[in-house]
């Protein structure tokens, strides 16, 4: 009889809370947006309703990207101020304004709320229903019910948001992993598309409309080593632990953690190993030393950097410093004359690089780091062989990014100058990641990304 009374409590307990929460949100969204939008929004589940009983699911996907999928400050500066704009002027490119909110915010590409109104610029938070003041609906980013309710994709490729997902005006089932699932609330559907690399591909693969794969995540991951030891994309960035899913539920030996770790610190140390190969420790002024050194690709099962991947810069900054840890001087990297595209991979500060296509942006400075060290990434030409940011004009990708497990050797040459006579001092080369250009943070007036450290290695060496 306790059981059942406790069984029944929780029934009302969540009927309320659903009741409560509908309610709410149907009086807020009333005043951001007509009432046949509202309703298309409504169809989904408000996020806090899931927060009812998955707290610790919630807690940490409400800190990751997928629910700042919308609100956050690049994606709000980049789609305002220059893909709408982009969009209005260009037909080439008029589906910007509709096509990028399919994977920033779902709910509103479904709704049809095309564009979504801007967020203020001090209100950046995630948490979409902030009780304090208004939020919009296309705030809830990449969100529970939208990735719960997908049934599967279009066509035999996974790219451009072609999900399937057909959300009712009741509460529909939620598609997983787990086995055997059982909810109060909701009915469960066990989904293998929920376990593969695929469900990924869905937003993580983008084609635009002149034939360039801007973002080919899930493909890069196809064509490396780890499908064939069974490891897929969540493996890392859902990492399985033991747990309750929700917090009435089964104790289970594996769920999956909501953080969605990706290019951020915490992750991205350690993603490759820097290692010198230097065959003296002891060397005389004037001479010139030839080593080498080689970047091993350890763990992401795609290419490193990824994703949009014109405005990820990982590079090697490789320079002589004292015991102090000042740099007394910075080791270039030797051009190859090998590579016709070589100098798309050694960093430039000249002013080469256009925030949109250049026949409509003034160009700003195309690294914004020290001159002469060996970046890996992609870079996107526009229709005028220009290169741009704006991967929805890229007619041509030039890249030399790392391939899974892959080992990259660069070569240097050094002649040991007169004024380091009598001292030791430090050989390091450190490989540096940040997910945009200060330049470019800079035009969008955003905050500049934090250089992260991937991995380093030194050698102490005598001047004689």
């Amino acid at each position: 009889m306790r059981r059942q009374a406790v069984l029944f409590s929780l029934f009302i307990s969540i009927f309320l809370l659903s009741l409560f929460a509908s309610r709410q949100k149907e009086e807020r969204s009333q005043k951001i947006v007509d009432r046949e939008t509202q309703e298309k929004y409504n169809l989904f589940e408000n996020p806090q309703i899931c927060l009812g009983c998955h707290v610790e699911k919630f807690s940490t996907w409400e800190k990751s990207q997928m629910s700042r999928g919308f609100s956050g400050d690049f994606f709000q500066a980049q789609y305002y101020k220059l893909a709408l704009l982009d969009a209005e002027r260009d037909e080439r490119v008029k589906g910007l304004k509709k096509g990028c909110l399919g994977c920033h915010s779902p709910s509103a590409f479904l709704a049809g709320d095309h564009p979504p109104s801007p967020i203020p610029s001090q209100k950046t938070d995630s948490f979409w229903l902030k009780r304090d003041e208004m939020r919009l609906y296309a705030q809830r980013g990449v969100f529970c019910d939208l990735c719960h309710t997908i049934e599967g994709f279009e066509d035999k490729v996974p790219f451009n948001h072609n999900y399937l997902s057909h959300p009712t005006p009741g509460v529909d089932p939620k598609r997983g992993d787990l086995e055997f699932p059982w909810s109060p609330y909701h009915r469960t559907v066990r989904s293998e598309l929920h376990e593969s690399a695929e469900f990924c591909g869905i937003c993580h693969n983008e084609l635009n409309d002149f034939g360039v794969w801007v973002k080919a995540t899930e493909m890069e991951y196809k064509e490396g080593p780890y499908p064939a030891r069974n490891i897929v994309c969540q493996h890392c960035h859902m990492p399985p632990f033991s747990g309750k899913p929700a917090k009435m539920g089964p104790l289970r030996e594996e769920n999956h953690e909501h953080w969605f770790g990706g290019g951020f610190e915490g992750f991205v140390e350690g993603a490759a190993k820097v290692t010198l190969f230097l065959d003296e420790s002891s060397l005389k002024v004037g001479e010139e030393v030839n080593f080498r050194i080689e970047v091993h690709h350890l763990a992401p099962g795609h290419k490193f950097p990824t994703g949009a991947s014109e405005e990820r810069d990982l590079w090697l900054h490789v320079g002589i410093y004292d015991e102090e840890g000042r740099e007394l001087e910075q080791i270039k990297i030797l051009p190859n004359p090998d590579d016709p595209y070589d100098m798309y991979f050694i960093t430039t500060n000249e002013k080469v690089a256009y925030p949109t296509h250049s026949r409509y942006s003034e160009p700003i400075e195309r690294d914004s780091l020290p001159e002469g060290d060996r970046i890996y990434h992609s870079v996107f030409l526009d229709s005028d062989k220009n290169i741009t940011y704006a991967q929805w004009y890229a007619t041509e990708e030039i890249e030399n990014r790392l391939r899974p497990l892959e080992k990259r050797v660069e070569h240097y040459r050094w002649q040991v100058p007169e004024r380091l006579s009598g001292k030791d001092v430090i050989l390091k080369a450190v490989l540096n990641y940040r997910r945009m250009p200060d330049s470019y943070a800079r035009h969008l007036r955003i905050q500049t990304r934090p250089l992260i450290e991937v991995g380093r290695d030194e050698r102490v060496l005598r001047i004689h």
